[in-house]
């Protein structure tokens, strides 16, 4: 007998784009699965919209919270599956339709052993849908280095690999004994693979795109993420990190953080980011990736 698949999609006031991303799990080659919708926080159109969905005999559950956050979200949806298998979606995501299949059969169907596996993704800068693009640019089973290392170190002028949480399928037995650290604003998906990978967990990559990573354009977020590069770097000293990956995190992401910040000024910024220069081990391997990203958030602290 096939394993079932539990597809697990949190949302809250995206109707439009969760019926793309249901509609994508349903045209699945792999038909043994279900969606289980988690509705995080009160939202009646997407309750009437997952209840056609069930009307129509769908294999689709859902639970509605009073508003939890993106990790006990799927935490939950994790507990309420049925499935051997757990796969997330994003619900402004989709998944292309051999998604599944392949990557059952990259882990050969066997939910008792302890791996996962990502697959790569198309991808596009926002609001230009027609330039596509797959993301990593580098296999991850051909790079001899951490996931840190993996996600936040640099070849050249671009990050060596990418994962996130649309593109993960992994045991559900795995999930309910390394579940989402609740509670997290930023980095969910992240910090997950970080734990997971520390506590022994295979993770094996399809390298074909079978998830569509819909990008958007963050401008009107800004004001409400202002200072989220503090808890950036709060976050990077609780989770296993080498030190490579912990520099590297630090002059991209939190860096860009600050040179992004515009509740401080052009000089305030400009310290913050020397501060945090000044922290970095200097290796003469990284030295190079290092100088382009440090003058990179340099000249983004100038601008308006």
């Amino acid at each position: 007998m096939l394993g079932l698949v539990s597809v697990v999609i949190p949302t809250c006031r995206r109707a439009d784009t969760l019926k793309r991303a249901m509609d994508s799990v349903l045209c699945q080659t792999y038909k043994t699965i279900e969606i289980c919708v988690v509705i995080d926080g009160f939202d009646e159109e997407t309750r009437q919209l997952v209840m056609r969905y069930i009307e129509a005999g769908k294999p689709v559950r859902y639970v509605q919270t009073t508003g939890i956050g993106g990790s006990a979200a799927r935490n939950l949806g994790v507990q309420m599956a049925q499935g051997e298998w757990i796969a997330f979606l994003d619900d402004d995501d989709e998944f292309l339709p051999t998604k599944l299949e392949k990557q059952l059969g990259l882990l050969g169907f066997d939910s008792e052993k302890r791996h996962l596996a990502f697959t790569s993704v198309l991808t596009y800068k926002p609001n230009k849908e027609r330039d596509t693009y797959v993301l990593p640019y580098m296999n991850w089973e051909e790079m001899t280095c951490s996931v840190g290392e993996y996600l936040f170190c640099r070849k050249g002028r671009w990050t060596i690999g990418f994962m996130q949480t649309s593109t993960l399928l992994i045991p559900r037995k795995i999930l309910l004994e390394i579940p989402f650290t609740d509670g997290l604003k930023k980095h969910q998906d992240w910090d997950l693979l970080l734990r997971m990978e520390a506590a022994g967990i295979e993770i094996r990559h399809l390298e074909s795109p079978e998830t569509i990573y819909h990008q958007h354009d963050m401008t009107a977020k800004h004001v409400g993420q202002q200072n989220a590069w503090r808890f950036s770097e709060e976050w990077m000293q609780t989770v296993p990190l080498s030190r490579n990956a912990q520099d590297a995190f630090l002059l991209s992401i939190v860096n860009r953080g600050i040179a992004t910040d515009r509740m401080m000024t052009s000089w305030e910024r400009q310290k913050e980011l020397g501060r945090r220069f000044l922290k970095v081990r200097w290796g003469v391997k990284e030295a190079g990736s290092y100088v382009y990203m440090a003058g990179l958030n340099m000249v983004r602290s100038y601008l308006k």
